[in-house]
C-alpha cells in the first residue's frame, strides 16, 4: 500500500493474491509514487468486505473506501493451484462483488466499462474482426465427425473450443481419440487452417499499441513454459492491422485488450486469431521494461 497526499487520485487493485499480473501493476504504481490500495484474496487470504447499498459505501476491513479508479482481475491462479471448485466459486464471488460496485459508480475509472456487461463471444469477435478489415484464417465451426475426418487427409487443420478454455490442437490428433455418436462430436469447435510463425500479440491500451513476437516450440505457446517474448516495433508489421484493430476495439467498446495473430503459410500475411478483454500481461510487461503497466497507470490515474 502506498500513501501519498490525499489530493492525489487513488486506485484500488483487486483480484487474486498470487496473480503475477497484479504484482506487476503494483510495482508500476509503487515506482510512479501513485496512491493505491489492494484488495487481494486467495486460499489463505480473505479480506473483510461490506457494500452498504443505502449509503453506497464500500467498506474494506472496516474502513470505507472511495477509490477514483479500480483495476480488477478474476483470480484463476488459486483454483489452478489447488484444483478445488470452492476456490473458483470464491473467485467469482469476489469478482462479482467488486465489479458490481465499480460498475455502479459512474465516476470510477475502469477499463472496458462500456463493454463490461457484454459476454465476449469468440465467434462474433472473429466475424467482426473480418468486417473491421482484419484478415482471418479460413474457418468453419462444426461437430460433424465425417466431414472433419475427410478433411484430415486433405488439409493441415487445427481445432479449438468455441468458448476457449483449452489449447489449440492438431485436428488429426483430436479425430483419433474424440468420442462421437451418430456422426457427431459432443460439441462444435473452431476448425481453421494451420497458421505458421511468427506469432504476434498486440496490446491495445486506451489507443496505444504495443506489439510482441512470441517464440515457442509448440502449436499453442500457452502450453509450454519456456516461450520467449520479444517486443517489436509497430512499423515492422502490416500498417493496416493497427487501423483495423482500432475499428474492432471501437465496435466492441473496449479500451483494453490483447489481439493474437499468426501468419498465413502461403502469403506470410498476419491473420487475426482472437481478442482477449482481460489478458495476462506480466511477462510481456517485463519484456518491454514496464511500458504496458506504465500505460495502464496513465489510464487509471487520468482525470
Amino acid at each position: 500500500m502506498n500513501y501519498l497526499a490525499a489530493s492525489q487520485r487513488s486506485v484500488l487493485i483487486a483480484g487474486g493474491d498470487s496473480d503475477p499480473n497484479l504484482a506487476a501493476l503494483v510495482s508500476a504504481f509503487t515506482a510512479r509514487g501513485v496512491f493505491f490500495e489492494t484488495l487481494l484474496a486467495g486460499s489463505q487470504t480473505h479480506p473483510r468486505v461490506t457494500w452498504e447499498f443505502d449509503q453506497d459505501a464500500l467498506i474494506i476491513n472496516g474502513v470505507e473506501k472511495r477509490p477514483d479508479a479500480v483495476f480488477l482481475r478474476y483470480d484463476v491462479f488459486t483454483s489452478l493451484a489447488d484444483h478445488r471448485q470452492a476456490s473458483a466459486f470464491r473467485a467469482l464471488a469476489w469478482f462479482t462483488t467488486i465489479s458490481g460496485w465499480a460498475l455502479t459508480q459512474p465516476k470510477v475509472r475502469i477499463f472496458n466499462r462500456a463493454s463490461a456487461q457484454r459476454i465476449t463471444n469468440k465467434l462474433e469477435v472473429l466475424r467482426l474482426a473480418r468486417e473491421a478489415g482484419l484478415e482471418i484464417p479460413v474457418t468453419t465451426v462444426t461437430n460433424d465427425h465425417a466431414l472433419l475426418s475427410s478433411w484430415v487427409v486433405q488439409r493441415q487443420l487445427i481445432a479449438k473450443p468455441v468458448n476457449g478454455g483449452d489449447y489449440t490442437r492438431e485436428l488429426s490428433d483430436i479425430i483419433k481419440t474424440a468420442p462421437h455418436r451418430d456422426g457427431s462430436l459432443a460439441a462444435p469447435s473452431f476448425v481453421q487452417e494451420r497458421l505458421v510463425p511468427p506469432e504476434i500479440r498486440i496490446y491495445w491500451i486506451a489507443g496505444q499499441t504495443f506489439a510482441f513476437r512470441v517464440e515457442a516450440d509448440a502449436l499453442d505457446y500457452r502450453s509450454v513454459a519456456d516461450c520467449k517474448v520479444v517486443p517489436i516495433e509497430n512499423n515492422t508489421l502490416q500498417p493496416e492491422i493497427f487501423l483495423a484493430l482500432g475499428r474492432l476495439m471501437e465496435r466492441l467498446e473496449m479500451d483494453f485488450g490483447a489481439a493474437d495473430f499468426k501468419a498465413c503459410p502461403t502469403t506470410g500475411r498476419l491473420r487475426f486469431l482472437e481478442l482477449n478483454n482481460g489478458p495476462m500481461f506480466a511477462a510481456f510487461d517485463n519484456a518491454c521494461h514496464g511500458r504496458l503497466t506504465a500505460a495502464m497507470v496513465d489510464f487509471l490515474t487520468a482525470p
